[in-house]
């Protein structure tokens, strides 16, 4: 696991988050199915392990975690010189995705990226699934798009995420 720092790996990644929030919200269309749960998983061991199952399941040698609310250029990056964007790598311990969700970003431990985020979206290098969140106080911000094909499996090694129809 690793920040990325890089200002061009950041435009792009965050790029692709934009495009996993257009395919939640309807502007975009997909073939994959959308699971909900509760936002506040993405802080677990259980949600760690998931996460390392979809990559290996997608073939996937990493995924970003990008926090997109608040603003990841004007608050984070002028505030700690840093983007609020991680790196999962496949193979990466629940510990250590812990640990870096938790980190100091620069002088403020309040801002971690796993704690101080309004909207964050965890997106493969393949794109063939993704996380959109949007932090609420229900049990349904946390958006799992997968292909239809992946269901079975999901919901055996994560019961906590459920089918919805997508409005």
């Amino acid at each position: 696991m690793r920040w990325i720092e890089k200002k061009a790996d950041f435009e792009r990644t965050f790029l692709e988050a934009k495009t996993c929030v257009f395919i939640d919200s309807g502007r975009y269309q997909t073939s994959l199915q959308r699971l909900i749960f509760d936002d506040a998983e993405i802080c677990t061991t259980k949600f760690a392990n998931l996460l390392q199952l979809l990559m290996e399941w997608s073939d996937d040698l990493a995924a970003a975690y990008v926090v997109l609310d608040p603003d990841p250029v004007h608050y984070f990056y002028r505030l700690f010189n840093r983007y609020p964007a991680i790196e999962i790598a496949h193979g990466d311990s629940a510990r250590d995705y812990l640990q870096l969700l938790n980190a100091d970003p620069g002088g403020s431990p309040a801002d971690a990226v796993g704690t101080n985020w309004w909207t964050c979206v965890i997106v493969p290098t393949s794109g063939k699934w993704f996380v959109h969140a949007l932090r609420d106080s229900g049990s349904n911000g946390g958006h799992l798009w997968i292909p239809p094909q992946w269901l079975p499996k999901v919901s055996e090694v994560y019961p906590y995420a459920r089918l919805t129809a997508v409005a």
